[in-house]
């Protein structure tokens, strides 16, 4: 499903900035955007502030799978159009959340390596499918959310047991690969223990 929404023009550049840094499309992030937005919920008495003080003066196209084109013809739009109910929410959404894409600032001042590099390992097979299938339904790249938790979150040291493991292949940027090696090392486990954690942050986050 192709869907156009209207957003402001300085948070289209910023979207596309964070997806420049994290050497992936406007779409992954703004697909992660609305699933934080779904999960959270909004209202009808929020959504008429946000048109008070919003200007949607840009816009932006992004390609959904049919799951969340589904879950998006669902959804209560208070009688607004999918342009503009969308455009508001994800307008407000990066105005709100800036400093948590902490790679979103002044990208010639960073180590902005956008070359691909790839991740393989193993993973826990229900984990895997956790996340697989959260990726699927929300048309985010498995990539780009793991290279979104290691470049801006912090994820909790627990323990986890291994059942039966599945093969698991990233294909992320080099920044996020430096990053995975720094926190990996930083608390003195492997890329596979660091990368269970991630995913083990994620099925929390978002009640997986």
């Amino acid at each position: 499903m192709r869907l156009t929404i209207s957003i402001n023009r300085e948070i289209n550049e910023l979207i596309g900035k964070i997806a420049e840094q994290m050497g992936t499309s406007k779409r992954n992030v703004i697909a992660f955007a609305l699933a934080e937005i779904l999960q959270k919920g909004y209202s009808f008495e929020q959504l008429e502030a946000l048109r008070e003080k919003i200007n949607l003066d840009s816009q932006t196209t992004i390609f959904l799978t049919e799951e969340m084109a589904q879950k998006i013809e669902q959804i209560d739009r208070f009688g607004l159009s999918k342009r503009t109910f969308f455009g508001l929410l994800v307008s407000d959404y990066f105005k709100k959340n800036e400093k948590n894409f902490s790679l979103a600032g002044d990208i010639e001042a960073k180590d902005n390596d956008v070359s691909r590099d790839y991740i393989n390992t193993n993973m826990d097979e229900e984990l895997k499918k956790k996340i697989t299938d959260f990726c699927k339904s929300n048309s985010i790249a498995m990539s780009f959310l793991f290279s979104y938790y290691l470049l801006a979150k912090n994820v909790q040291i627990r323990p986890f047991q291994i059942k039966k493991r599945e093969y698991l292949h990233l294909n992320m940027n080099a920044l996020a690969k430096k990053m995975l090696d720094k926190k990996s090392s930083d608390i003195n486990v492997t890329r596979q223990f660091y990368l269970h954690l991630v995913a083990l942050q994620i099925c929390e986050d978002f009640n997986l």
